[in-house]
């Protein structure tokens, strides 16, 4: 029980963005590096973005250090990474996984047009969704950039959350950067990564 706790603990933590995002769709052909900015509450939390033809890295360092995600749609994996342990967490690539990518989550419903705007130099359409969490219905409003072919933020005024891709720059990402660092030791479950985490 006790690891049961430790564990749920966890996730709002350095995984909660996890939690947040939907597994990317259709978009994956696109190739950027960004700078992200998560602000939930007060509290606000930088992070950075790159994308090459389905593979994303996403960086955030926060209290606890530093966290690396790596998706591999290739390889079916997703890999959490905390460099300064030395160490990896493993996760299989589902439909069911949430991912990176700001994306309206397939559960939304009332998908609305609300608009058009020019946000961090791209032209986006406004959409406005509810999405189904706990036991009621969420507002969630997301800007879809077209030329990208994915949303750059994503907003929900209810929990004064949103997260926000900023100085985007459409360029070559190298391959290695989508790679395992050298040296780092792979853990068997979510178990051994709330350890190291807390150690």
């Amino acid at each position: 029980m006790e690891r049961t706790r430790k564990v749920r603990n966890l996730w709002p933590g350095f995984l909660g963005v996890l939690l947040i995002l939907a597994v990317p769709g259709a978009a994956w052909g696109a190739e950027f590096s960004a700078s992200m900015l998560v602000k939930d509450d007060a509290k606000i939390m930088p992070g950075k973005i790159q994308v090459s033809n389905g593979k994303m890295r996403q960086e955030f360092t926060d209290e606890r250090g530093q966290t690396i995600t790596i998706v591999r749609p290739d390889l079916k994996v997703v890999w959490v990474i905390l460099p300064l342990q030395g160490s990896y967490l493993e996760m299989p690539l589902t439909t069911k996984l949430p991912g990176q990518f700001i994306q309206i989550p397939p559960g939304a419903v009332g998908k609305r047009l609300v608009g058009q705007e020019r946000l961090n130099g791209y032209d986006t359409e406004k959409y406005e969704v509810s999405v189904p969490v706990s036991r009621h219905m969420e507002k969630q409003t997301y800007w879809m950039a077209a030329k990208l072919g994915l949303p750059i933020k994503m907003e929900c005024r209810e929990r004064r959350f949103s997260l926000e891709y900023k100085s985007i720059r459409e360029e070559k990402v190298p391959d290695r950067r989508f790679n395992l660092p050298p040296g780092v030791k792979k853990l068997d479950n979510i178990g051994g990564f709330a350890d190291r985490v807390e150690e």
